[in-house]
């Protein structure tokens, strides 16, 4: 009989431990997760920084600040520039004269860049492409290149308008009347010379009593009439007289 009781109590012991172990090993059914890793911060770089445009007053494109070509090859209205400090290496031209900004009826009112000689572009700052412009706003820059090549030296195929010692080449307008364009006078631009100018006259309107009308020299070839400078409206056209280019 004790022989009976001592092996029920061991096998009771037993399974109290084996059932100990066994809780012990599933696991808990009520333990909170842990929570997932904080994901690492991204930068975007879907953001590009653009230029801030620039209000019209006399500040930009003052006299003696410089500027690089957005796109070569324009001129006139067609240039689009932007301002660089001059010892930048991206410098390209310098303001060589600055019209006074225009405001109200006058900035409506043909004035012209008025341009020293050897600009080689006449820049109209209500044009430029990083202006923010207001309607009643006018303004225009003479610009120089800091470096060869001149285009607004005589025979260089550019600049403000046809000097004495340009060169043209013949052209048929849109209407097909003929007319003439700049270029080069040394055969490297994109058109060959034909005809260089050794004489301008302004062709006046109206007749003093008593005066005497101006003309070519008997030698001209052709001779045609001088668009005004950008911005400017003649009264009086500017008349050329040019010799076949040898």
């Amino acid at each position: 009989m004790p022989r009976t009781l001592l092996r029920t109590a061991g096998t009771s012991l037993a399974l109290l431990t084996a059932g100990l172990l066994l809780v012990g090993c599933e696991p808990a059914k009520h333990a909170k997760a842990s929570p997932p890793p904080s994901p690492s911060p991204t930068v975007s770089t879907s953001a590009v920084s653009t230029p801030t445009p620039q209000q019209l007053d006399d500040s930009y494109f003052a006299e003696g600040t410089c500027a690089r070509a957005l796109n070569p090859g324009g001129s006139g209205t067609t240039s689009h520039y932007e301002m660089v400090p001059c010892d930048s290496p991206n410098a390209e031209a310098k303001v060589t004269k600055r019209s006074g900004t225009l405001t109200g009826v006058a900035a409506a009112l043909p004035h012209g860049a008025d341009c020293p000689d050897g600009t080689d572009v006449a820049l109209d700052l209500t044009q430029n492409a990083l202006t923010n412009v207001a309607r009643n706003r006018s303004a225009w820059a003479c610009l120089r290149n800091l470096h060869d090549p001149h285009p607004g030296e005589p025979g260089g195929g550019g600049g403000t308008g046809i000097v004495v010692g340009d060169c043209v080449y013949a052209t048929k307008n849109a209407n097909g009347s003929e007319g003439v364009a700049e270029t080069r006078c040394d055969g490297q631009g994109e058109h060959k010379p034909e005809y260089k100018v050794d004489k301008l006259y302004v062709k006046q309107t109206v007749s003093l009593k008593g005066g005497t009308a101006q003309t070519c020299p008997e030698d001209a070839t052709v001779s045609f009439t001088i668009p005004a400078p950008p911005g400017t409206l003649a009264m009086n056209p500017t008349v050329a007289c040019a010799e076949p280019v040898d």
